[in-house]
């Protein structure tokens, strides 16, 4: 009988050894991974995985965030990173390699200075690091960046997303974040260096000086060749190659034959992303004098946008939700005393829309912001990327701009206009406002009917610009109101989402758009119950191992004695 069962458990053994070890051939031949987490924080998206399925030679990523005595915060932020370059070379295969160094492991003085230079020309910012020890505190430079190598070419990627005056956690996990969309982003430069799409901005009419622009555009140079274009009487002004036209706040009326060339690019099926303005104001005037003139101009384009399916009115927003901003209140000695009151003309959106354009956005800035109405157009589909608050208010030009506003309270029955529309997206077939026309700009035949194709009008100007210092020639970034230090960073990511959406190159939305949720201990309940949770988390454990001991030895003596 001993024999049998002898046997019979070495079979079952030996089944159960075949058994792990057939699973373990599976497992290496079909690799899977299951991510529990709401946010899909350890999954790639199904666009980066085709882009690093695509890549026909060795991408080497070297990593410079390695060294001893790191913070908790930037161990952290190598791991997440560890964690994706393995995720992206189980994708792309060999041809990822990734590499950790210290740049600073060297301890001749004369080495680590050629290093720091030599990074910082590759484009990578050092951050000063303080570090406690047994001789006291000591302070480094580190790089918390990575330097991705392919085809021969090198692009800079910088891990720690800094950011003006944040709490160090958030601009940790923001950076943790964007880890793939800036990795993605650097191999998708390399991939495409020699045959990137053409951005063009529109120029001649009044359009806002590149200066002020500087943020965006640098941002589109990530993805795109861009180009200032004058569109006058040159018919061949924008090309086939041309993805996209951008038409940033412009403040001279266009002519017929502008019109009629932008009209011609879009019934080709080219994009363009309207940012407009339709009423004049000006809020230097505001503060020499505490009131200024909210004045309607005309751009001529009204009756382009009318048959395109939108337009663009010559409106003043007011929106309980706004920015704040410096307003002298009195004085405290021979001081002035400022206070940050809210501003109405200012509207801070929160994106509450599930479009790919606006999804899991940051707030948006705008300014003297102007309503948009859609127009029922036969072929053409329309979709609210952005609308104002439930307190909103709506003020026809001309109106006086007074500073005393701020003093007026936002009740329900003044601001009596929820949810108005300040950028649509407009998508289908379009028909040419010169299709009954008589055009005697050119002998060309007059295309009447676009192909499909889509554009984007948003009722601000100001919402892409950026302040500009002209004294030390520098710009802050897109987003960031110094006065207040307050970041609006959703203003930059929702222009480049508008114009990756436009040019087809939406799979960096959900990129850039990626959100991780902090979930942090709460400290209240840290103070308060500290000595219970050190109860729990240390007898509570103890105490069920010799629950289910007892109970395991009661059921076994009654079944065996």
């Amino acid at each position: 009988m001993s024999n049998q069962r002898r046997n019979k458990d070495l079979i079952q053994l030996g089944l159960a050894l075949l058994l792990l070890a057939g699973l373990n051939m599976l497992n290496q031949r079909y690799f899977k991974r299951v991510d529990l987490t709401a946010e899909k924080r350890y999954s790639l998206s199904d666009s980066t995985r085709a882009m690093l399925r695509r890549l026909d030679d060795v991408a080497l990523i070297t990593v410079y965030l390695e060294g001893k005595d790191f913070p908790v915060g930037f161990k952290r932020l190598q791991n997440a990173t560890r964690e994706l370059l393995d995720e992206f070379r189980f994708y792309a295969g060999t041809n990822i390699e990734y590499r950790f160094v210290d740049p600073m492991a060297n301890p001749d003085k004369k080495v680590q200075s050629d290093i720091y230079y030599e990074l910082i020309d590759k484009g990578l910012i050092p951050t000063d690091l303080t570090v406690k020890d047994e001789k006291g505190r000591s302070s480094r430079s580190i790089f918390p960046g990575a330097v991705v190598a392919y085809n021969g070419r090198e692009e800079a990627v910088q891990l720690l997303q800094s950011q003006f005056n944040q709490n160090p956690e958030w601009v940790l996990n923001q950076s943790i974040e964007r880890l793939e969309y800036e990795f993605s982003k650097a191999l998708f430069k390399l991939m495409h260096f020699e045959n990137k799409k053409t951005v063009a901005f529109s120029r001649g009419h009044g359009e806002m000086n590149e200066v002020y622009l500087m943020d965006f555009i640098i941002g589109l140079r990530d993805f795109y060749e861009v180009e200032g274009v004058e569109i006058s009487n040159n018919l061949d002004a924008l090309s086939q190659n041309t993805a996209c036209l951008i038409i940033a706040k412009p403040d001279s009326a266009f002519s017929d034959a502008s019109k009629f060339i932008i009209d011609q690019y879009i019934m080709r099926g080219g994009t363009a992303l309207w940012l407009l303005d339709h009423v004049q104001s000006n809020m230097d005037s505001l503060r020499t004098a505490n009131y200024t003139l909210g004045l309607p101009f005309d751009l001529n384009l009204y009756d382009q946008l009318f048959r395109y399916g939108v337009r663009v009115n010559p409106t003043l927003i007011q929106d309980a939700q706004c920015a704040p901003i410096p307003i002298q209140t009195g004085n405290f000695g021979n001081q002035n005393k400022q206070e940050l009151l809210p501003w109405y003309y200012y509207p801070v959106i929160i994106p509450k829309e599930k479009h790919p354009v606006v999804k899991n956005l940051n707030a948006i800035r705008l300014q003297f912001a102007n309503t948009v109405d859609t127009i029922q157009t036969p072929g053409v589909s329309k979709t609210i990327l952005l609308s104002t608050s439930e307190l909103t208010k709506v003020l026809y030009a001309p109106v006086r701009i007074a500073l005393n506003v701020v003093e007026q309270e936002p009740t329900p029955e003044r601001f009596n206009k929820p949810h108005q529309p300040v950028a649509v997206l407009l998508e289908g077939t379009f028909r040419s406002v010169f299709e009954n026309k008589i055009v005697e700009l050119s002998d060309r035949l007059v295309i009447k009917e676009s192909k499909p194709t889509k554009m984007i009008v948003v009722g601000d100007g100001d919402i892409a610009k950026n302040l500009y210092n002209p004294k030390e020639n520098n710009y802050v970034p897109l987003g960031l109101d110094p006065r207040t230090g307050i970041y609006y960073g959703g203003n930059k990511s929702f222009l480049l989402n508008a114009v990756n959406y436009l040019t087809g190159d939406g799979w960096f939305i959900p990129l850039r758009s990626k959100e991780f949720r902090i979930r942090l201990l709460d400290r209240n309940r840290i103070t308060t119950e500290k000595e219970k949770w050190k109860i729990i988390n240390t007898a509570l454990p103890v105490a069920w191992v010799l629950l289910f001991g007892l109970v395991y030895n009661y059921i076994r003596k009654r079944r065996f004695a």
